[in-house]
C-alpha cells in the first residue's frame, strides 16, 4: 500500500516533515537510510507513513546533505529534492510526493525487521543481520549492507557447523558472502565452504521445524487467555522494552508470556518471572527491579530485585494488602528504581502496540519459534492478540486504532465486533488491506 506524503516545514525543529496517513494499530518502525533522513513505516501494512529531513538552515539553496538529497530523489522521484527545498523555504505550491513502491517495500521490510527483533524470542540470531544485509543491498544501502554482513558472518559460520544445513540458511550465508567479498574475502570463502552442503532431508524433518536453539521455558507459556484460570483477578502487567536496557529480558509470543505473574504459595505476595536475554549484562541486571504500581496516583506499592535462577529471573513482591485486592494494579520491570510511574493510559497504549506486535508475528506463522503449533494455533493467537489490542486501544480512547485492530481481527474471525471508524484517515488505512509476507528468517528457522 502506497500513499502520498506532503512536505511541510517545521520551524520549531528546522526540519521538513513529509507526512502521510498516520500509523495504525501496530505503530511504526523507523529507518535512517542516511544521516539527516528518518523514515517511518507502518508495521501492519508496510506503507511509508512519514519522512523527516534535517535542514541545515532554512532558505539555503541546498538545505540538507547530498546523500539525503540522493535518497529522497531515488525514493520520490527526481523532482522531490526541489519540492523539499521549496517546503523549507516556504515558497511555491506544496506538492504531494508518492514513494517508489519497490524501494519503499525493501526499506519497509528492513525497518520492520529491526522492530520485530526487539520483541523476538530469538533476538541474538545472526540471521537478523543476514537478512538485513540482503535487504539493505537490494535497497541500495551498500554501506549498511556491508556492516550487517560483517556483523552476521561469525554467527553464521557457527550455525553452518554440522549437517545437514537448511536450504534457507545456506542461501542466506551465500548472499552474505557475496556482500562480504570485497571487504573480507577470507570470511566470505569460509561461509561459502560451510554453506556448500544444503539440506537433503525431507521438508518435514528440516531444522525449521526442529530449531537448533530451543526457545527458553516460559516463552511459549500462557500465550493466550483461556489456557488457565486467572490467578490474581484484575492484576495487569507489561514487559516494556523501553523501561530496561536492551536485551536484558527475553520476550515471549505475547504479553502474557513476556512475564509470568502469579500469587505466592501463601497468597501474601506476587511472584514475577521472566527469561533472561541471551546477551544480557549481568551487572545491569542487578540494578533492575520488579515493581507493583498503582497508576492512578502513580505510586509504587512494592519493589523487589530480580534474582537469577538458571536462565530465568525471579522477584517476589510483597503488596501492602491481599493479592485478591490488586484489581487495577500493574506489575512492571524497570532498569532504574527511581523511574517515575507511568499513567494508566500510556500503559494501555504500549500494551496495545505489544499485542499488535504479537498478532503480526502470529500471522507470519514462524514455525522455527514453535514447531508444535499448528496453523490453527497461530490463527488463534492472532485472533486473541488483535482482540486484546482493540480493547486496549479502546481503553485509551483511541477509537480509530481500535477500529483498525478490529478490522484485522474480523479478517481472521468473521463476526468479530468491529468499532466504527471516527475519522477518514482510519477508513482509508483500513481499505488498504493487510500485508502478506513470510516470517523473518531468524524466526522461520528458529536459531
Amino acid at each position: 500500500m502506497a500513499s502520498e506524503l506532503t512536505p511541510v516545514y517545521d520551524s520549531d525543529t528546522g526540519q521538513v516533515v513529509l507526512q502521510g496517513l498516520p500509523t495504525g494499530a501496530a505503530g511504526g518502525a523507523g529507518l535512517v537510510p542516511v544521516p539527516g533522513l528518518e523514515l517511518e513505516f507502518d508495521r501492519a501494512d508496510g506503507r511509508l507513513a512519514r519522512a523527516v529531513v534535517d535542514a541545515e538552515r532554512p532558505g539555503w539553496s541546498m538545505i540538507y546533505g547530498q546523500a539525503a538529497a540522493d535518497v529522497i530523489g531515488a525514493l520520490f522521484g527526481r523532482q522531490a529534492p526541489a519540492a523539499v527545498r521549496d517546503a523549507a523555504a516556504q515558497r511555491g505550491i506544496v506538492r504531494a510526493l508518492t514513494p517508489d513502491a519497490r524501494l519503499s517495500a525493501s526499506w519497509s521490510r528492513l525497518a520492520r525487521l529491526d522492530a520485530a527483533r526487539a520483541t523476538s524470542p530469538v533476538p541474538a540470531s545472526p540471521l537478523w543481520a543476514a537478512e538485513a544485509a540482503q535487504l539493505a543491498g537490494q535497497a541500495g544501502l551498500h554501506s549498511q549492507a556491508r556492516a550487517k554482513a560483517r556483523q552476521a558472518a561469525a554467527g553464521l559460520t557457527g550455525l553452518l557447523t554440522g549437517a545437514p544445513v537448511p536450504d534457507a540458511l545456506a542461501r542466506a550465508a551465500l548472499a552474505v558472502a557475496d556482500i562480504l567479498e570485497p571487504d573480507d574475502p577470507a570470511a566470505a570463502g569460509q561461509l561459502r565452504d560451510r554453506a556448500g552442503q544444503p539440506s537433503t532431508a525431507p521438508p518435514e524433518q528440516r531444522p525449521a521445524e526442529q530449531p537448533g536453539t530451543p526457545v527458553p521455558a516460559g516463552v511459549l507459556a500462557d500465550w493466550s487467555p483461556g489456557t488457565g484460570p486467572e490467578q490474581i483477578p484484575g492484576l495487569q502487567w507489561l514487559l516494556d522494552p523501553g523501561l530496561l536496557p536492551a536485551g536484558t529480558l527475553l520476550a515471549g509470543l505475547s504479553p502474557l508470556s513476556d512475564l509470568i505473574v502469579r500469587p505466592g504459595y501463601a497468597r501474601d505476595r506476587v511472584i514475577v518471572e521472566a527469561s533472561l536475554g541471551p546477551e544480557a549484562d549481568r551487572s545491569v541486571l542487578r540494578r533492575c527491579r520488579a515493581r507493583l504500581v498503582d497508576p492512578s496516583p502513580r505510586r509504587v506499592l512494592a519493589s523487589a530485585p530480580l534474582v537469577l535462577v538458571g536462565s530465568r529471573v525471579r522477584a517476589e513482591l510483597v503488596p501492602p494488602f491481599s493479592v485478591d485486592e490488586l484489581k487495577g494494579m500493574w506489575v512492571e520491570v524497570v532498569g532504574d528504581e527511581q523511574r517515575p510511574v507511568r499513567s494508566e493510559q500510556l500503559r494501555r497504549m504500549h500494551r496495545a502496540l505489544r499485542w499488535a506486535d504479537a498478532a503480526l508475528r502470529a500471522e507470519q506463522r514462524p514455525q522455527g519459534l514453535a514447531p508444535r503449533l499448528t496453523g490453527q494455533d497461530w490463527t488463534t493467537l492472532a485472533v486473541t492478540a488483535w482482540g486484546r489490542c482493540r480493547d486496549d486501544w479502546e481503553d485509551t480512547g483511541d477509537t480509530d486504532r481500535a477500529f483498525l485492530a478490529g478490522r484485522r481481527l474480523a479478517a481472521l474471525s468473521p463476526g468479530a465486533r468491529v468499532p466504527k471508524p471516527q475519522s477518514a484517515w482510519a477508513a482509508e488505512v483500513a481499505g488498504g488491506g493487510p500485508l502478506q509476507e513470510p516470517a523473518f528468517l531468524a524466526e522461520a528457522i528458529g536459531r
